[in-house]
């Protein structure tokens, strides 16, 4: 690379990284995925209240690598020397405060068999950590040294283990794409029995490529060779491929919370099969805010902060999108949504669905169901409900509903039609 090659950018003494990549190189492959994905994941969540000890980017990052992280008050300890500008060092020091740490957890269980101690060695402290882990509801007023846990997700799992598994296969794809993109530069395979056959196939190739028309020889060799056309496999292989670059990428952001733009099907998708696929989106990420929430409301209540956390970036602007369109499809009747999705389309859009026939209404507040109608059915009982007409000068509308009961003795006829008013 020329020296010069960054004078637009106005400097005169550039140093960049190496830009000569090696792809069967598959540590490297597999190293590099994981880290430009965290740079994504960075940003999942936005922190609030964090005190000037904690960078919220080494929290999330002992979150997401180790599965968790404890939060726990540390005194100012001894200076460590550390090498200065001058010929004597200079003593630096740190603030005491809250900070977290990595480390192991165990000990004695509690009643749920959980594990009570955190313990840690940091280099800069020049001590062992030895602290007691509080969980909501343990009275911690006795404890010397409190500490809490916070965890990335229910297990503790942390976010490496997927991050490896489709790095893995990801960089396994990028070799096989990379011998599908050699291969496809032979159009054609020629088959020769001997060194001189070789020669002059070899020569007829060298002359298409310098331009020139070539022959290759007299019938008795043209009986000797074979052609074979793979140019079209080739390319068959390459897109196979390209697919299955895009389905493992659009599979890990999936698990990740976000709709990765990814259709096998190349053709029309309707809201339903939309509606479904943001299914998967929700849980996970969820768990994981849900985690860093408890957390964050049982540090407040032992060191006194006021730390809040929320969804941040796309994963923050994908939720409410997903919540928009629920709730579209919802109030124009063909989403039905249930359990904890038709809470929260209820609780942000305003509207509401009614749980017993998966029907939805919308304009009353959110929480109102449709029970205007009120029936009772009997043994062999047959209703049938005919529309409501409106009334003029009524408050409400008129429904009728026509009961037919037939019981062992005979039938019944109550007058044939009974009306109910509904506000």
């Amino acid at each position: 690379m020329a020296t010069n090659s960054f004078r637009f950018l106005d400097l005169n003494d550039v140093r960049v990284p190496s830009w000569n990549y090696d792809v069967l190189d598959k540590p490297r492959g597999r190293h590099d995925y994981v880290q430009y994905m965290l740079n994504r994941t960075i940003t999942m969540f936005e922190w609030h209240g964090l005190p000037d000890t904690i960078s919220s980017r080494m929290l999330e990052l002992y979150l997401q690598i180790n599965g968790y992280a404890a939060f726990l008050n540390v005194d100012e300890q001894a200076p460590v020397m550390q090498p200065a500008t001058g010929s004597v060092p200079k003593p630096r020091k740190f603030q005491s405060g809250l900070y977290c740490f990595f480390g192991g957890i165990g000990g004695e269980r509690d009643i749920y068999y959980r594990p009570l101690t955190f313990i840690a060695a940091n280099p800069r402290l020049k001590q062992s950590i030895n602290a007691s882990i509080v969980y909501p509801g343990d009275d911690w007023s006795d404890l010397t040294t409190p500490c809490v846990v916070m965890r990335n997700d229910t297990n503790y799992m942390g976010l490496m283990p997927m991050f490896g598994r489709y790095a893995q296969q990801l960089v396994e794809n990028d070799i096989s794409l990379r011998s599908a993109q050699i291969n496809a530069r032979a159009q054609v395979g020629i088959s020769v029995n001997n060194d001189g056959e070789a020669e002059t196939a070899r020569k007829y190739l060298d002359d298409l490529e310098a331009g020139k028309l070539g022959v290759l020889g007299k019938s008795s060799f043209l009986d000797g060779i074979s052609v074979a056309n793979v140019g079209v496999q080739s390319a068959n292989v390459i897109i196979q491929l390209i697919e299955l670059q895009q389905y493992l990428k659009a599979s890990w952001f999936n698990e990740l919370g976000l709709n990765a733009n990814f259709n096998m099907k190349r053709e029309y998708i309707s809201r339903e099969e939309i509606g479904s696929q943001t299914d998967v989106l929700l849980p996970m990420v969820d768990d994981m805010l849900a985690c860093r929430q408890e957390a964050a409301e049982l540090i407040n209540s032992i060191f006194g902060t006021n730390i809040t956390v929320q969804k941040n970036s796309a994963w923050a602007d994908k939720d409410q999108t997903i919540i928009n369109s629920l709730g579209a499809g919802a109030a124009e009747g063909d989403m039905p949504l249930i359990g904890d999705v038709a809470d929260r389309i209820q609780e942000e859009s305003g509207v509401s669905v009614n749980r017993d026939s998966e029907g939805v209404s919308e304009g009353a507040g959110a929480g109102e169901s449709d029970d205007s109608v009120a029936t009772e059915r009997g043994p062999d009982s047959d209703v049938q409900e005919e529309p409501a007409e409106a009334v003029p000068g009524a408050e409400g509308a008129k429904v009728e509903v026509n009961i037919n009961i037939n019981t062992e003795g005979g039938e019944v006829d109550g007058g044939g039609e009974a009306s109910e008013e509904s506000e």
